[in-house]
């Protein structure tokens, strides 16, 4: 059995919990198993896994990441290409 470990969540919203028990109940999973699910989801979509491997994808994050903080004149793949060059 794999070890598991624990997330509390609390919910502002009463309605949204009751969604929740809803939409697990329709695809037979408990609401613990439908949360895991759909957080595993978010972070898969957001690039967040472990499993992202593709270089390329966590460069286009990183840019992501600089335009929020702000922009320092060049592309994260630049950066790179410079750091090898040093």
């Amino acid at each position: 059995m794999a070890k598991k470990t624990r997330l509390g969540l609390y919910l502002e919203d009463e309605e949204i919990k009751k969604q929740v028990k809803i939409a697990a109940t329709r695809r037979g999973l408990s609401t613990t198993a439908y949360c895991a699910q759909a957080i595993e989801e978010r972070l898969r979509r957001d690039g967040e896994t472990s499993r992202d491997t593709n270089k390329r994808a966590l460069l286009s994050r990183i840019d992501r990441f600089r335009k929020e903080v702000g922009p320092i004149g060049m592309t994260a793949v630049e950066l790179v290409e410079a750091g090898r060059r040093r």
